[in-house]
Parts: C-alpha cells; sequence; structure tokens
C-alpha cells in the first residue's frame, strides 16, 4: 500500500436529496445542500436516468442506481491521472482501513492466489498458525472441511478470520502429503519484529499502522534492555501508512525540532513536520534496508535517518512517492481519497518518480524478482522446448540448489536432469516434463525456501549485517 495518509477521516457536510444531489455533495465538500441541482450536473442527472430507466442493460433499483453513482466516481476519479487518487465504496473503505490496522483477529498467514490455489506466502512470527505449524509453501486446498473450490477465493479471508479463542482447520497441501491443520484464533499483531544477530539489533517494519509506534517502542527499549548499539531497520515491501505513526518513531531517533519532512500543498504553501521530542534511542550506527517497494512513510523515514542520523541505506532504490493523500470520509460509508500535498525531506529532496538510491545497491536472486510460474492445464514443455516458462524453471531450480547449466529457455539435457531430481525430491512422478504439477511445487519450494532458509538466500540483509559490523 503506497499512501502517506494525514490523520483521521473528515466527514463531508453533505445533504442528500437525491441520487444526483448526493453526487453533487460527493463532489464538493462544501455542498449545502441547496435545492436546485448545479447545471453542471443536468447531463449527469440525465444520462443516470436513462441508464435506470431505459437502458436495455439497465434495472431500476437501488443497488444498480448506487452502482452507477459509485461507476461515475471511479471514473471522474481515476480519469484525472493520479494513480494514488481513488473513490472507495464502503466495502472497499472497510478493507482499506482494516490493512493499516496494526493487529487483527485471525491465524496469521499471508497468502496469494496462484491458478486458483492459496499459496502461503509467509507466516507471522509468534502466530498460531506458526504454533499451530503452518509453512510458508503450504498451499491451503480447504477450510472447516469444505474445498477451496467450494468456498471461492474471493471469500477465503472471511472463512479464516473469526473470533479470538475459536477453532479452525484448515487443510494444505505440503508437497504430496496433505495435512490437516487446527488452529485457535487470536489477535494477530504484523506490524514489527525484532531480533538480536550477533549483537546486532534488527527491526522489521511492515508498515506505519495505527499501533506501530507503541509496538516499535517495545522493541527499542528490549535492545536498550540488552545493550544494543548497532541496528537494521528494515523496510523492504514497506509501502508506507499514517504520518502520524511516522513522526512518533522518527522522534525514537531525532532530536526534537529536527526536520522529519516539508509538505507543499497546491498553492505552494510548506508546512514543516518535526520531531516531537519524548524517547530517543541512541545508536553508534544505523543501517536502513530498501527496495523498490518500499514506498512513501518509509521514504520519508529513510531520509529523515540519512540527513539527521547518519543511516546508511543498503538494498535497492525505493518506490519514489513523493505525494501525500488525505481520505474524506462520505455519508453513506464510502471515501474519497485524494492527492493533497507532495513532500520533500528536510534537505529539500523530492523522491517522487526517482525514489531514493541507496548508498550500497545488492539485489537478490533473479528468481525473487519474477512472478510466480504458471502453466496451464494440459501443456508440457519437454527437452529441446524453447519458453519463457522453462527460463523460469531453470532460475527456480537454480536458486534450490539444483544444477543447471543456462537460463534462457532452452529445454537442455542438464535442464532435464535438474527437474527430474527436483521431481523425485519433491516426491513427484518424474516425467522430466514442466506442467501445471511441477509449476506448483516449484512455486512452493521456492516461497518456503525463502522464508525458512532466509540467512542463506538474503544477501542485502547478510551485506548490511557484514557492513554494521565493520
Amino acid at each position: 500500500m503506497r499512501k502517506l495518509l494525514k490523520g483521521s477521516f473528515v466527514v463531508l457536510l453533505a445533504t442528500l436529496l437525491c441520487s444526483i444531489s448526493f453526487l453533487g455533495g460527493l463532489f464538493f465538500g462544501k455542498y449545502t445542500g441547496a435545492t436546485t441541482l448545479d447545471k453542471k450536473f443536468a447531463a449527469l442527472q440525465a444520462v443516470h436516468e436513462i441508464m435506470l430507466t431505459d437502458f436495455y442493460f439497465g434495472q431500476n433499483t437501488d443497488e444498480y442506481s448506487q452502482q452507477l453513482i459509485d461507476d461515475a466516481i471511479y471514473g471522474m476519479v481515476s480519469a484525472q491521472g493520479d494513480i494514488h487518487s481513488e473513490y472507495l465504496s464502503a466495502s472497499e473503505l472497510a478493507s482499506f482501513t482494516g490493512s493499516l490496522e496494526s493487529s487483527f483477529v485471525g491465524i496469521g498467514v499471508t497468502y496469494t492466489v496462484v491458478d486458483d490455489q492459496i499459496l502461503v506466502i509467509s507466516v507471522i512470527r509468534s502466530s498460531p498458525a506458526e504454533a499451530s505449524g503452518v509453512l510458508a509453501g503450504d498451499i491451503i486446498i480447504a477450510v472447516d472441511g469444505e474445498s477451496i473450490e467450494s468456498i471461492g477465493v474471493d471469500n477465503i479471508a472471511d472463512r479464516i478470520k473469526g473470533k479470538v479463542g475459536t477453532e479452525v482447520v484448515i487443510t494444505v497441501l505440503r508437497g504430496t502429503e496433505t495435512l490437516d491443520i487446527s488452529i485457535i484464533r487470536n489477535t494477530i499483531s504484523n506490524t514489527v519484529f525484532s531480533e538480536v544477530v550477533d549483537g546486532v539489533g534488527i527491526l522489521t517494519l511492515t508498515s506505519f499502522s495505527d499501533g506501530t509506534g507503541k509496538e516499535m517502542k517495545n522493541h527499542l527499549e528490549y535492545f536498550k534492555e540488552h545493550d544494543v548499539t548497532r541496528i537494521i531497520i528494515d523496510l523492504r515491501d514497506n509501502g508506507g501508512g499514517y504520518a502520524s505513526t511516522l513522526n512518533t518513531i522518527a522522534s525514537y531517533f531525532l532530536d526534537k525540532g529536527d526536520i522529519v519532512m516539508r509538505e507543499f500543498d497546491r498553492e505552494g504553501k510548506e508546512i514543516i513536520d518535526t520531531a516531537v521530542g519524548g524517547d530517543k534511542y541512541y545508536y553508534d550506527k544505523i543501517i536502513i534496508l530498501t527496495n523498490g517497494n518500499s514506498a512513501s512513510c518509509s521514504e520519508v523515514f529513510t531520509l529523515a535517518m540519512k540527513e539527521n542520523c547518519n543511516a546508511i541505506v543498503v538494498g535497492e532504490t525505493t518506490y519514489g512517492k513523493g505525494v501525500a493523500q488525505v481520505t474524506r470520509m462520505l455519508l453513506d460509508g464510502s471515501a474519497i481519497k485524494y492527492t493533497d500535498l507532495i513532500w520533500k525531506s528536510g534537505n529539500g529532496v523530492y523522491v517522487g518518480g526517482v525514489g531514493i538510491t541507496p548508498d550500497y545497491e545488492v539485489k537478490l536472486h533473479d528468481v525473487l524478482y519474477m512472478n510466480y510460474l504458471t502453466v496451464e492445464e494440459g501443456v508440457f514443455y519437454t527437452y529441446d522446448s524453447v519458453s519463457p516458462a522453462v527460463a523460469q524453471m531453470q532460475s527456480m531450480l537454480d536458486f534450490l540448489g539444483y544444477e543447471v547449466d543456462r537460463v534462457d529457455g532452452y529445454f537442455s539435457q542438464k535442464t532435464k536432469d535438474a527437474l527430474i531430481s527436483f521431481q523425485k525430491d519433491m516426491q513427484l512422478e518424474v516425467t522430466g516434463a514442466l506442467d501445471e504439477t511441477v509449476a506448483s511445487a516449484l512455486n512452493s519450494s521456492v516461497v518456503r525456501s525463502w522464508k525458512l532458509e532466509t540467512e542463506k538466500y538474503d544477501t542485502q540483509m547478510n551485506y548490511a549485517l557484514d557492513l554494521i559490523k565493520q
């Protein structure tokens, strides 16, 4: 999520007169509910009426009327070309705000959908799922005995979530083994994680959510108790969050009055955000890890730490989001999130569209930048064939430690030998061919290896650890 949000929602004052006057209220936050519809909306009102009553595929229902209004607003906002501004329906808003909460009730896994399969991509530390033995790379095939196909991939999250203390049984496919895993739901805290490696404190921030500041303080206190004087702050894949949380976290490192960022509105007026002071923690050396998904608050924090604390940046160039949004809630429970400011660092650096170049650029294995491997049902790639899918398979086999002689997409004999070894290790049918089953197994194996043996594959973290000890 690449959003630098400012505070809580602001309720627009609007009067719901009819569907079109309501639409006018959405467009103008100061609309007072006048009885005469603005002429600018006359055509829109006419089109709304035609689509509602005369359009062959239309429906004369409240639900369809609301959908027309939603679609009109979606179009108005998206047509402006700002990818960070969007209209959120009531259901979308609930999901959006939920994603910025620092805790939720569930089992503690994140997943993605690959070829209609639910692939677990990570298991949150100290979560019920971890305690019950769920592993990254598992494929969830059923919930409480009902198959994923029957439930529908769009409904999985709702089926897995529930009340604290209740049980859910997920069935997973791990290699060729099917396992039923019973899990007791609980509150999951998922924004800050820490560990101490060879005396170095490692902090991982997944977002700047509502409770992240308080969470982070607990981890910093732990470091203090254990005499940690050097830290690595991992902001990779952290897309941002609340500006208020950003200021809280920055104030743990910056002096009171130090500039966190400079904001500029559409008239050019400057607003300076400064550290509020309070509990400050001191470190001899600070390294920040970034990648192309480090955005918004992550970028503000990174520059503030470079400019005020001489922090060193390791990894990859950040996303480059130099704008901030405000979200305004509407009377029907929907909202509009729109860009209202640009920001620069205290020294005037603007990252929009360019990002932050690390002091030390370090890449991961090529396979970790690829999408998941997909092969259509009934399609096979065999010896002497050429395909991008074969090239990706070769990279995945190389990542997993199998010996391949090339990664250019030509299915060589060496590639076939490596694939056969993988099929044997995974107890799959030994065919020497890439098909849908092999692709699924490769996806699972790469995810599992990356998550369970991170210290082996994480060249960026390893580089940072070596550098901070110098």
